[in-house]
């Protein structure tokens, strides 16, 4: 049975940098740091073939494994039978055997087996899972971090990064990301603490499962009551349904309380619901006490633009009923308000320039100038430079307004309507001290097109008007460059 939330889209203009992170450095650790694992558990198992222990623990292991597991007949004699290699790893990675043997009093009373089997136990120890797994009956803090980055295999890594990923956009938007960050690490050190607390062995722990619970339990907490859509995979049925988010925690803690006490597999259930409660415990009581923020407008699925977006339509409403009259006093206040918003530029510049209304022309001028990045604005640069030609738009001819216009085309690539202003600017007296620069890089995109013509009357300005301008000898050499 699976039940997942399913409330919001992926918006990757918001990307989830930290969930992609997470899902990165897991696969990295994965693949780089436990693919030497292999290598790491041959040199173990050989250290401890070479140094003769299976020959002395062999009758030692298999009695204790047969008691602590009742072992029946068949089963004794597969462990019998094993392989040498298989059954030396068997006893390596059995720390409850070791400790039993650390603690016979052969063991403690025989100097020469200790110093064999040391060398041995610190190969294994080596292992991912040993140096970096969590082991309740040994317990690290490396083992309390480490091992919720950790694996058993592909397909462990492939299931925790796939629920990490579905649930962990969407909280990573509603909670930004320090919080969310400090709530999956601690989810996962609450999974390891209550396994520690309730079931305390020696079999290493890995896996992100218990931090990605503490996802699913955060998401509870985080909707509490709301009705959100969640999607369920039972057996061949599959869908979408609606539900408060509440209802369905009984549900998650239910299912892993049932594998706890009556699945016989090798999934941490504990881990599983220290997970769960931690993450709904960790955001729905600081919500309750208003010490976790939320964007609620995310959770609402509320535009964040929709105020303006309604102010715009307004003003639209305005021009449509040609109550011009209105307009500028109303594209002032937007602009005032909403900076930068390219949507209401575009707007407001074919009002600015039908009524040669100056206080708003500049203001437009001014926002269009200052865009760090001018791509969005695109249209709107390249009908300025469509409307210099026009005889009534002599606002548009200032030296600061052409300048920086032409500075704009130029980052854009566009050539061939940057030419236009070029040529305006370059009527005018006196001539701009950057005028140079531009003229140069106006050449070179030009060029780019094959307008030698074009290169021609740029280079035969400079010559008579900046003779000994260094861009005037650069553009010569490149017209020298194009000719060839």
């Amino acid at each position: 049975m699976v039940i997942l939330p399913a409330e919001h889209p992926l918006d990757w203009k918001r990307p989830p940098v930290v969930t992609l992170f997470l899902v990165v450095l897991n696969a990295l650790i994965y693949f780089v740091y436990q693919g030497g694992d292999a290598a790491r558990s041959e040199e173990a198992v050989r250290a401890y073939l070479d140094a003769g222990l299976l020959n002395r623990e062999r009758a030692l292991f298999v009695e204790s494994l047969s008691k602590r597991h009742e072992l029946d007949p068949e089963e004794r004699r597969a462990l019998d039978s094993a392989r040498r290699n298989d059954l030396a790893l068997y006893a390596l990675r059995d720390l409850e055997f070791e400790d039993e043997l650390h603690r016979s009093a052969a063991y403690q009373a025989d100097p020469a087996w200790q110093r064999a089997r040391a060398p041995a136990e610190a190969a294994r120890d080596s292992l991912s899972s040993y140096r970096f797994g969590f082991i309740p009956k040994r317990f690290t803090v490396e083992g309390l971090f480490g091992a919720m980055f950790l694996h058993g295999s592909f397909d462990h890594l492939l299931g925790n990064m796939i629920f990490l990923f579905i649930c962990g956009f969407a909280l990573e938007r509603a909670l930004g990301a320090a919080a969310y960050l400090g709530l999956y690490l601690a989810s996962g050190l609450a999974s390891h603490l209550l396994w520690w607390a309730m079931d305390p062995g020696w079999v290493p722990g890995i896996g992100a499962s218990g931090a990605v619970a503490g996802l699913m339990g955060m998401y509870i907490g985080v909707y509490a009551l709301r009705r959100i859509n969640f999607f369920y995979w039972l057996g061949p049925m599959m869908g979408y349904f609606k539900a408060p988010a509440l209802w369905i925690l009984p549900i998650w803690m239910g299912k892993e309380l049932y594998g706890l006490l009556l699945a016989n597999d090798h999934v941490n259930y504990y881990a599983h619901l220290g997970g769960l409660a931690s993450g709904f415990l960790g955001t729905w009581l600081p919500r309750r006490i208003g010490a976790l923020k939320v964007d609620e407008q995310y959770l609402a699925k509320e535009d964040p633009d929709a105020p303006f977006k309604r102010e715009l339509a307004a003003l639209e409403a305005l021009i449509g009923r040609f109550a011009l009259d209105q307009v500028p006093a109303r594209g002032l206040d937007l602009l005032a308000r909403y900076p930068g918003r390219v949507a209401l530029l575009e707007r407001l510049y074919p009002v600015a320039r039908t009524r040669k209304d100056k206080p708003l022309a500049s203001a437009v001028l001014k926002q269009v100038f200052a865009l760090p990045d001018p791509t969005p604005a695109r249209g709107l640069l390249l009908q300025m430079a469509t409307d210099l030609s026009a005889p009534e738009q002599q606002w548009l001819q200032h030296p600061a307004v052409l300048a920086n216009l032409l500075q704009r085309l130029l980052k854009l690539g566009e050539g061939p309507a940057g030419l236009g202003v070029w040529r305006v600017i370059a009527r005018q007296a006196p001539a701009p001290a950057q005028l140079p620069v531009m003229t140069l890089a106006l050449a070179k995109q030009l060029g780019l097109r094959q307008d030698l013509r074009g290169v021609a009357e740029l280079a035969a300005f400079l010559n008579k008007a900046f003779p000994d301008a260094e861009q005037t000898r650069q553009l010569g050499l490149y017209r020298a460059h194009l000719a060839r």
